[in-house]
């Protein structure tokens, strides 16, 4: 293949492949948004349910907790017990999958002292279920020991409000962290589509210089071949081609100038 038809050739093919280049590279970089996007909503789901689940177990055992010291409910032990275990589960597998765990410290703590307050009141043999009060003479002079119902709400609530509010600060912090991942995904979707934006400004390009080389290497020629070929036929002028011709466009005003030469021969 020479000249017009291998430059036609070279310049379409270059097309093909400047935008198969393009969508290979965008396919892959989506690829790699969808992953990214599908870790984070996982990581933020799994989060999220981490803190359902605990929220879930801290308030069966507040519940139970309340049953045993306000009624001596002894059957709910065994629910108080299993609770906090699945409480303190739950909150080893998000310390477990945490990107940073020292956020979950302050809840830590908080558990851990949940478990303290509540283990050395509810299985106490002698708890008391109302206040003992030592009374001498004509008053009260102090309170022995607490009732189920002070002591629940004045040291077990206390200390189950401040785990709720941590477990809440988990949920928060969850949705916080996912700014920074959430920018990371915005600028992966500008690289994404970066490369199409490129290879579509290229393809302008291209087309347009295609159209400016067709037009003037083509177009013009074969215009003004027929217009001097026209020209001949109508008013017997000389054949000649007031353009820039190259390869078989040349070629071919040569062959029509020897094919009138040989007519006028043989008339």
């Amino acid at each position: 293949m020479k000249g017009i038809g291998r430059r036609v050739t070279i310049g379409f093919l270059s097309i093909v492949a400047l935008l198969f280049a393009s969508g290979v590279i965008s396919l892959f970089e989506l690829s790699n948004l969808s992953n990214d996007t599908e870790t984070i909503l996982a990581a933020s789901r799994r989060n999220l349910e981490l803190a359902k689940d605990m929220l879930k177990f801290a308030h069966e055992h507040s519940q139970a907790t309340l049953h045993i010291a306000l009624f001596d409910d002894h059957t709910q032990h065994d629910i108080c017990r299993r609770s906090m275990s699945d409480l303190e589960g739950k909150l080893a597998a998000a310390r477990s999958e945490a990107v940073d765990a020292s956020r979950l410290d302050s809840l830590s703590m908080t558990v851990s002292h949940l478990r303290e307050v509540s283990e050395s009141y509810l299985f106490t043999p002698n708890r008391v279920q109302a206040d003992t009060l030592v009374v001498a003479g004509d008053g009260v002079q102090g309170v022995a020991a607490l009732s189920g119902k002070r002591w629940y709400d004045e040291q077990y609530k206390v200390v189950y409000d401040e785990m709720v509010d941590d477990i809440q600060n988990f949920m928060t912090h969850t949705h916080s962290s996912l700014a920074p991942r959430a920018e990371q995904l915005n600028k992966n979707a500008y690289r994404s589509v970066a490369p199409v934006l490129i290879s579509l400004v290229v393809m302008i390009a291209i087309v347009l210089m295609f159209y400016y080389f067709i037009r003037i290497y083509c177009v013009n020629p074969i215009v003004k071949m027929n217009r001097a070929l026209s020209d001949y036929l109508s008013y017997r002028l000389p054949f000649n081609v007031k353009a820039d011709l190259r390869d078989e466009f040349k070629q071919l005003a040569d062959n029509i100038d020897k094919l009138i030469g040989i007519t006028k021969q043989n008339r």
